[in-house]
């Protein structure tokens, strides 16, 4: 019987972010990591940078709570970098009205007893210096 390649993105897209990071890619058959990787590109997850700044849940305790939401993948991956260097943790998490079309929210969830030194960082304006920074830290999108 052959694999078909539509079967594992249809059902990547209809899962949740941290349903879909649930995943261990490295158990997976090559096409599924192929569309498995597909799937995190497409919605803006970079998963070592979410592995290596999103502590474990269970590590930080009470609530998660909403600091932010975002439209686009870009403003809540650059949020999330911006609570992650200032060592508040934090995760995203997708509120998609519809797994084919990715529209929706992007929320920004903290510990709720960090909530407003997060949202004090978020509000701050950028200056043109560190925008400039962040964009030369960034690397190059791939053209594929």
């Amino acid at each position: 019987m052959p694999i078909d390649p539509d079967e594992f993105r249809r059902h990547y897209a209809s899962l949740s972010d941290e349903g879909l990071l649930e995943i261990e890619r490295d158990e997976l058959v090559e096409i599924a990591q192929q569309c498995y990787d597909e799937e995190l590109a497409q919605r803006g997850i970079d998963l070592h940078s979410e592995a290596e700044t999103t502590p474990d849940e269970s590590a930080i305790p009470g609530e998660w709570v909403l600091a932010a939401a975002y439209l686009t993948a870009e403003e809540a991956n650059l949020a999330h970098d911006m609570l992650a260097s200032a060592e508040i943790p934090a995760r995203l998490a997708s509120n998609n009205t519809s797994a084919w079309t990715g529209t929706g929210e992007i929320r920004l969830m903290v510990p709720a007893d960090m909530l407003a030194e997060a949202e004090t960082l978020l509000s701050s304006p950028i200056s043109d210096e560190e925008l400039a920074a962040q964009a030369e830290a960034e690397p190059p999108p791939d053209d594929e």
